[in-house]
């Protein structure tokens, strides 16, 4: 019995990427602050009905436009509030990328490339991560490749109108990406630059974008200045966001979030025929490809490297070029591609992961939970990756596309199943839900608590979501909820009627004269506000390595005995 072509085997690698990609999307908990936050605001997307203006806390949720809160706030009306659906958008969104790569692939170099594509896309550790996190990066991604493919197979009509998307996913840089990837490359390939600006094309990204721009416009009249200046000007040219780093920052990332693909996907682009493609840009579509794939990479890392604002999800956009670069590879030198450089290299961190309690002082900072669960997740994977190396080497003894395909991926396939312990170790660690579980737990009556909750210049971004209700916070700047809009605004919003934004002092009087069941949250090392809180009578409720509940207070009137003192999950030790 012969054997089945590689093509037969590839798509069920495929698929088996996709499952890893979305095995156990409920198994942690939501990572503050970023996906807290962005739950929580999704979360009052769905009930309040209000698909067009985010909230936060009550409060209008300016930093971000509305496709993936309202992505993710349809899930929770279908799924609930949960883990799940706050991350499914992104994971359908890099499902769907995979889905573009592996179609523009096969067009160009055969059904076998195009299935790899796909695979390396899927199997890139950067992509499988933000796949299953609850922000906008992958949902950006998917609009910046849809565009960039529909320019490069001259369909700018709906290259704009996947810039439209990605514009209300996640701002102008949805605009940015693809303009800086596709003007380099016409100027180099002689391509007129008007194909890029069709009328046709701006007027369907007026049509997909400016209706929610204008609408949220008329209801808050500074959200222009906001969007265009805050958002975009001073957080590209300034160092207002604390977000800056070296000019070399992403250059140690790229490797990392492209591993293993990068490494044929590059040994391909220098090794390749550069003088021919050089000369033949302007008259051969063939030797056009490197200089797309090689522009996709370099003017994005270009355009994140000047900005002052820079994190390591940035990168995102660039993987599928690094996926379409590997599969570019194969079509032309076969999988056996820099497979010695690909052997080594998994050698050699196979070793360092499996060692790494040997080598790695103590992480003092990280709970109880984290630390053992560190060991034999690196242990898993490093045994995957030596394990990947010999099965590289047999697929290119044996000629064996398809295990050498296997080889590559397999590391990032089985990290959701071998980090799940760690990953609800940092979830317990980094989310709210134990806290929110102490806050709303029962009383010694057996009743559950139905009161208010007060940050003291303390605002858990997940707290909201798993009490399934807004808190109080009394704070003199506004900056707890990570909202640029909110702490620019914090003295207008503290005045609105309903507020839950309170003066920094509001709390004191809360517990002196307790109108309603409170309890009170604050930074773990404030010491003032946690002694102030002890000595107005209330017991310590929980207390984590970040946070310190103190309640409930009760109103006058018969008190019921207090709930005792309880420790989170996420305790520092």
């Amino acid at each position: 019995m012969t054997a089945p072509a590689p093509s037969a085997r590839l798509p069920f690698l495929v698929l088996a990427a996709v499952l890893a990609l979305g095995w156990n999307l409920n198994g942690y908990r939501l990572f503050d602050p970023d996906e807290g936050r962005n739950a929580e605001v999704a979360r009052e997307m769905a009930a309040g009905n209000d698909y067009l203006l985010p909230h936060l806390d009550g409060l209008p949720y300016l930093d971000k436009p509305v496709v993936y809160f309202a992505a993710a706030a349809a899930a929770m009306e279908v799924l609930g509030p949960t883990e799940t659906a706050a991350r499914l958008p992104a994971l359908l969104a890099t499902i769907a990328t995979i889905v573009l790569v592996v179609g523009f692939a096969r067009r160009r170099w055969g059904p076998d490339p195009g299935w790899l594509a796909g695979l390396a896309l899927a199997t890139m550790p950067m992509a499988m991560a933000y796949a299953r996190a609850a922000i906008f990066d992958s949902t950006l991604s998917l609009c910046t490749t849809a565009a960039i493919l529909a320019f490069a197979e001259e369909r700018a009509v709906l290259a704009w109108a996947a810039i439209g998307v990605g514009a209300l996913t996640k701002g102008p840089v949805a605009i940015a990406i693809p303009i800086c990837v596709m003007v380099p490359w016409a100027l180099l390939t002689g391509a007129p630059l008007r194909r890029l600006f069709p009328l046709r094309g701006l007027a369907v990204f007026g049509v997909i974008a400016l209706p929610w721009f204008v609408l949220v416009s008329l209801r808050i009249p500074e959200f222009p200045r906001y969007v265009f200046v805050r958002e975009t000007l001073q957080r590209v040219t300034t160092r207002s966001f604390h977000r800056t780093a070296p000019l070399w920052y992403y250059l140690p990332i790229l490797p990392v979030a492209a591993f293993p693909w990068i490494v044929p996907g590059l040994a391909r682009l220098v090794g390749g025929r550069w003088r021919w493609a050089w000369l033949a840009r302007r008259v051969n579509p063939e030797a056009r490809e490197p200089l797309l794939l090689a522009c996709w990479v370099l003017a994005p890392l270009a355009f994140f490297s000047l900005s002052q604002s820079k994190l390591p999800q940035y990168l995102l956009p660039v993987m599928p070029a690094v996926a379409l670069a590997a599969a570019r590879a194969w079509a032309r030198a076969g999988p056996a591609v820099a497979w010695k450089t690909y052997v080594a290299l998994a050698a050699v961190l196979g070793l360092l992961l499996v060692s790494l309690t040997v080598w790695m002082p103590a992480p003092i900072s990280l709970t109880s939970a984290e630390r053992a669960a560190i060991p034999p997740t690196a242990l898993a994977l490093g045994t995957v990756l030596l394990a990947t190396a010999v099965l590289c080497w047999l697929g290119v003894r044996l000629t064996r596309p398809t295990l050498t395909a296997a080889a590559l991926a397999a590391t990032v396939i089985a990290m959701p199943f071998v980090s799940g312990r760690l990953l609800r170790a940092v979830g317990d660690d980094r989310s709210a839900a134990a806290l929110a579980a102490a806050v709303s737990g029962r009383g010694a009556e057996g009743r559950r608590e139905d009161g208010q909750v007060v940050g003291i210049a303390a605002y858990p971004p997940s707290l909201p979501f798993y009490l399934r209700h807004r808190i109080y916070l009394a704070s003199a700047t506004a900056r707890e909820f990570t909202s640029n809009y909110i702490a620019d605004h914090a003295e207008r919003l503290r005045d609105q009627p309903g507020t839950p934004l309170l003066a920094p002092l509001v709390w004191r009087t809360i517990l002196e004269r307790c109108p309603a069941p409170t309890v009170f949250v604050t930074r773990n090392g404030d010491r003032d506000t946690r002694g102030a809180l002890a000595a107005g009578g209330l017991p310590l409720l929980y207390e984590d390595g970040r946070y310190a509940a103190y309640g409930p207070c009760r109103p006058p009137g018969p008190h019921s005995l207090a709930p005792s003192p309880r420790r989170g999950a996420g305790e520092r030790r």
